[in-house]
């Protein structure tokens, strides 16, 4: 009988301290999840495996571009001229366009997949960027380190044969053939 009183207060302590520290656990997940949603960003942050370079109005929510170049030339087609009706061109937008090319062309290498493929940070939802967001991407090319005073391929389509593309000299944003070899920098969203 003794034993088992001994055991039971065991029990219930055991109990009892299990219960206190996954308390203390969740009060302090809560706390994270909270400092979380309360943090603002600012362009030209690290973060989510890149580096800040567009926030909405509420600076808690943006895009990210890929530390380096996924691509120093690759084409946007895999080698065949098709309609992918990636033809969205505003911020938002790319990872749908990605995913109608990816759809449309398949297995392969081109610009889209690659960036699909790209895993950074540990991250797997990187896209190519719309004709807009490779805009931003552009004006704030200071912040972002590595991108090059060249073309870079845009998500959105033009038409059969060609995609939206961007020079990073002077920001010009031309359609260009989908066979042209030219930069890719995968981004992603937060």
């Amino acid at each position: 009988m003794k034993t088992a009183n001994v055991i039971f207060a065991i029990l219930f302590i055991s109990v009892i301290s299990c219960t206190k520290e996954n308390a203390k656990l969740s009060s302090v997940s809560a706390a994270s999840v909270n400092n979380a949603e309360q943090q603002t960003f600012h362009i030209g942050d690290s973060y989510g495996g890149g580096i800040i370079f567009y926030l909405d109005s509420t600076k808690k929510h943006g895009l990210i571009a890929a530390i380096k170049d996924q691509s120093t030339g690759i084409s946007w087609y895999n080698n065949a001229y098709i309609i992918t009706n990636a033809r969205g061109t505003a911020i938002g937008k790319g990872a749908s366009n990605t995913q109608k090319i990816i759809k449309a062309q398949g297995k392969g290498s081109y610009a889209a997949k690659l960036c699909d493929n790209y895993t950074g940070g540990g991250f797997t939802d990187w896209f190519l960027p719309s004709k807009a967001e490779l805009n931003k991407l552009y004006s704030h090319k200071d912040k972002v380190p590595g991108l090059a005073a060249t073309n870079y391929w845009s998500s959105t389509e033009y038409d059969q044969n060609s995609a939206y593309d961007q020079e990073f000299g002077g920001g010009f944003q031309f359609h260009d053939d989908k066979s042209f070899t030219i930069h890719v920098r995968a981004v992603r969203a937060f």
